[in-house]
């Protein structure tokens, strides 16, 4: 067992002193924006206007081809008083004019029916590049402390807003200029810039043979700025992985999916030859006005041409005939589609090992001294890392062994008689192949250790083994399973379509399971695999959801044998366990902790679902979750908020309540509000209600606060106060007023963002290989008040086992194949105890009554619902794990009825 671990966080080191910069500094022209935004805001007539102007591409071409160019400042757009470039030396206005000039040149519509329109649309076209001569940006000397950051008044640091675009350019330009080499081999970085800081890729890339196939892979080093809950100084996180291209002949692309492409290009002018070479972030996908492959609106591909004429830039129908070619390069320039798993098997595993990732880690500490340093490594803060969960161990014992089945099967049998209210379980399975049928039948036996079944008609079973009665009845899926035929109709939109579509499919489906009673049911559904569904939204998917939804059936779904991998016999019993959990089936185990909190302790989590109009069902809506769980009900211990209903509802009715509601929906499914600012003030009027619901008995809420900061900006790093808790407009005020025995956890994951650091276990001297570890970490030294905390649950079981020391960028004569594992990429999520029963709250409460919290503790009551007895090591508590998964049931449908006319025609 590894007594620490490490992160790959560094932070400012206060013995080196500032680490300043000089930089040369130009603001973008008020002349400019006035013209230029009159010239975009003509591509939006009839539409909602845009905020400010479209800049990103602009500044990718100047990152791209600008020599001295450092980096470009946030909210340039829309924002006068932001520097638009930050450069190492003084740009001639010759080379900057043509770049601007190209990317005015696509600001206005390309083509208007009108005539008139488009005589206008090129006289102020005329006007906004007169503008570009007439008003040369002034340049300006600006010195930028990169390590300087303000204080909250919670105690977090708040680094000025520059800073999180330049420093991460700073520091990947500090590790791109100095080599990594890995096992005598020297590995080069090119830089690429990101909407969150900075990635480095190895270049070239690297090339992994097997058989008669060739496979290529680049290492990955991401840079971001990112603050810590109560810490003084902003962190700087590293994270590192694999990076794989695309190489089939041609690439497989599914219908309606586009691929994002990195492009390497040499600058188009002599100028800064010697200025690293950067990659720039391209998009493909395919334009149904043109029937073919071509590149987005953001891409930089597109004006590169106009630029450079002496080289040939590829286009996409190109790059996806023959992507090894100009991965390679021709004439200078070098394109790579980035793989993704819709595209099939590659032949080069996800992810790095822990060595591998020590020696990176090591490369970046050494390069980033003496201005940064590492933030020190983690110690364990509790002594108990698991709950009191069921034997799991192999024995040899046939007695101790069947006494552990049997434990475990009485456990689950009582998960499912607390929500049953005395009436018998339904199962439906509609299934495609009998032999997915068979086994789902013998993983419910195994499941509920049920004995044979009475027989039955039609495919229809029953068992009644002392309380326990379950009614399972299987039919063919026949026709449902086909995809959706989408009638796209003149006047309705993709969505309307859509839900047309899926609506029939529903009916069809809930006639076929018929009207449910009672407490909800459960069907499992036979699916094809999604390749098979390459007509775009013909997954029939959300349709068999809402079908199911309608008769009063929770609905977990199971690919036929041919389209998947695992064994057929595993993937029942993760479907059954799955089913079982919307049923809401499933309680915490007991806590064990090195302090009791109080017995009757109940979990409060919150989740917001965020649906995207290019989500499932094409329509935009968002939904406030909320979850109570009280583990010693013997009834529905697991419960949701129905705020329609004004009532807390068992588990699965919430699930079938939010379906119901989608499919009802005759606006913006959720809240009716129509600002964000209104959006967030209602989430944060249901939140109060919510506390106020609960205050009854102890409460720890859980939140994710990368989750929710969005509708409750009192979640923000910057607003947090120890034991305090901030709405919108209004100061902290003490959590006791919310609850006198109201505990507070916020949770972090990496996201998007990397908000969270990787980490690694180091070994004790260099003859331990670096591994992982599972445990509640805190930082060496921190205080008995110390808030922030992270949660670790070693390599999960479906990981597989690959060695610790396997090395894949640069791999061992002994290991040529060591490309091919994939390895599993840790992350730890930080748990903050933003509020807890401490002895400074119970002081201001005026309480004496009881002893104070310690917040490891309330902290470890947070890491041990990662773990339970049905699953592995979940990625977050279990109440906040069940809270997100209820958007799998958010599925708003386009408003209006359907059309006369049939939708869709079946085939037997």
């Amino acid at each position: 067992m590894y007594r620490l671990i490490r992160t790959t966080a560094y932070e400012p080191d206060p013995d080196s002193g500032p680490w300043t910069e000089q930089y040369r500094v130009i603001n973008f022209p008020e002349e400019w924006r006035a013209e230029f935004t009159d010239l975009y805001r003509r591509r939006w007539r009839r539409r909602e206007q845009p905020v400010g102007l479209p800049i990103t591409k602009l500044n990718d071409l100047l990152r791209a081809t600008a020599p001295g160019l450092v980096a470009t400042g946030r909210g340039v757009g829309d924002s006068a008083d932001v520097p638009w470039f930050y450069a190492s030396e003084e740009m001639p206005a010759d080379l900057v004019a043509p770049l601007l000039a190209s990317w005015v040149m696509t600001l206005p519509p390309s083509t208007d029916s009108d005539p008139q329109r488009e005589a206008d649309h090129r006289a102020a076209l005329d006007r906004a590049m007169a503008l570009i001569d007439q008003h040369t940006p002034q340049w300006r000397y600006e010195t930028v402390e990169l390590t300087a950051a303000g204080v909250s008044p919670g105690g977090t640091a708040e680094p000025d807003r520059k800073l999180y675009s330049l420093l991460p350019e700073q520091v990947g330009a500090r590790l791109a200029a100095r080599p990594l080499r890995l096992n005598g081999l020297d590995l080069s970085f090119r830089l690429l810039t990101r909407d969150q800081g900075v990635e480095l890729v190895s270049w070239p890339p690297r090339r992994y043979t097997r058989g008669k196939r060739t496979w290529y892979f680049s290492g990955v080093v991401a840079v971001t700025l990112q603050t810590v809950p109560f810490a003084t100084r902003f962190r700087v996180h590293v994270s590192y992985g694999i990076r794989r291209w695309a190489a089939g002949s041609p690439v497989w692309l599914p219908d309606g999916r586009g691929a994002t492409v990195l492009l390497e290009a040499p600058l188009p002018w002599s100028v800064g030859e010697g200025r690293s070479r950067r990659l720039t972030a391209n998009s493909m996908a395919f334009d149904r006005h043109l029937g073919l492959l071509a590149w987005t609106q953001q891409s930089l591909v597109d004006l590169l041409p106009e630029l450079d004429v002496l080289r040939a830039y590829p286009k996409p129908a190109e790059l996806v005939a023959k992507p090894v070619d100009w991965l390679g390069g021709q004439d200078g320039v070098a394109a790579g589609i980035l793989h993704s798993t819709t595209m099939g098997r590659h032949g080069v595993g996800a992810g790095l090992m822990p060595l591998e990732r020590s020696l990176l880690d090591r490369w970046v500490e050494e390069s980033l001294r003496p201005v940064l340093r590492r933030v020190p490594d983690l110690e364990r803060a509790h002594r108990k890392s698991k709950p009191a969960l069921l034997p799991a161990s192999p024995t040899a014992d046939l007695e101790k062994q069947g006494m552990r089945a049997q434990q475990r099967v009485q456990a689950r049998r009582n998960a499912v008689l607390a929500v049953l209210d005395g009436q018998p379980l339904l199962v439906d399975v509609l299934w495609q192949t009998e032999e997915t049928r068979d086994e789902l039948i013998a993983a419910l036996r195994e499941w509920l250790g049920l004995p044979p079944a009475s027989g039955g008609v039609d495919g229809d079973l029953e068992w009644a083994d002392g309380d326990l009665r379950v009614v399972l009845r299987a039919r063919p899926l026949r026709a449902l399973g086909a995809p959706l035929k989408i009638v796209q109709v003149s006047g309705r939109s993709r969505a309307q379509a859509l839900a047309d579509a899926v609506r029939g499919r529903a009916a069809r489906t809930t006639a076929q399971l018929g009207p449910g009673t009672g407490p909800a049911g459960l069907a499992i559904v036979e699916t094809l695999g999604p390749e098979r569904f390459s007509a775009r939204d013909s997954d029939p998917k959300s349709a068999l959801r809402h079908g199911c939804a309608a008769a009063r059936r929770v609905s977990q779904f199971i690919v036929v044998p041919e389209d998947s991998d695992g064994a057929v016999g595993l993937r029942a019993r993760s479907a059954l366990a799955d089913g079982m959990r919307q049923l809401g089936a499933v309680v915490p185990p007991d806590q064990r902790l090195d302090e009791e909190l109080a017995d009757d302790l109940q979990y409060l989590a919150l989740w917001h679902v965020r649906r995207n109009a290019n989500g499932p069902t094409r329509q935009a809506g968002q939904q406030l979750v909320a979850l109570r769980i009280r583990p010693r009900d013997q009834e529905h211990p697991v419960c949701g908020w129905d705020d329609t209903r004004k009532e807390w509802v068992p588990y699965a009715q919430l699930l079938l309540s939010l379906a119901v509601s989608g499919a009802e929906a005759s606006t913006e499914y959720g809240w009716a509000a129509s600002t964000a600012q209104e959006r967030r003030d209602d989430a944060q009027r249901c939140v109060r209600s919510l506390l106020y619901q609960v205050r009854d008995r102890p409460t720890l809420l859980l939140a994710n606060s990368g989750n929710l900061r969005g509708i409750w900006p009192g979640l923000g790093n910057g607003h947090m106060v120890r034991d305090m808790i901030t709405f919108s407009g209004e100061p902290p005020a003490r959590l006791a007023l919310h609850g006198p025995d109201l505990r507070v956890v916020l949770l972090r994951d990496a996201n998007n963002r990397g908000e969270t650091p990787q980490w690694y276990a180091p070994g004790e001297g260099e003859e331990e290989t670096p591994g992982f570890s599972a445990g509640l970490w805190a930082a060496r030294g921190a205080g008995p008040d110390n808030r922030v905390f992270a949660s670790t649950v070693g390599k999960p079981p479906t990981a597989g086992t690959v060695r610790r020391d396997l090395r894949k960028l640069v791999p061992d004569r002994n290991w040529p194949h060591g490309p091919a594992a994939t390895a599993w990429n840790p992350q730890a999520l930080e748990l903050t105890v933003l509020g807890c029963l401490s002895e400074a709250a119970l002081a201001a409460a005026g309480r004496t009554d009881m002893r104070p919290d310690r917040p490891a503790v309330v902290a470890a009551v947070a890491h041990q619902l990662r773990f339970h007895d049905e699953y592995h090591p979940l990625s977050r508590p279990l109440p906040l794990h069940l809270a997100k998964l209820a958007e799998e049931y958010v599925l708003p449908l386009a408003p209006g009825s359907a059309p006369s006319r049939p939708t869709e025609q079946d085939s037997a």
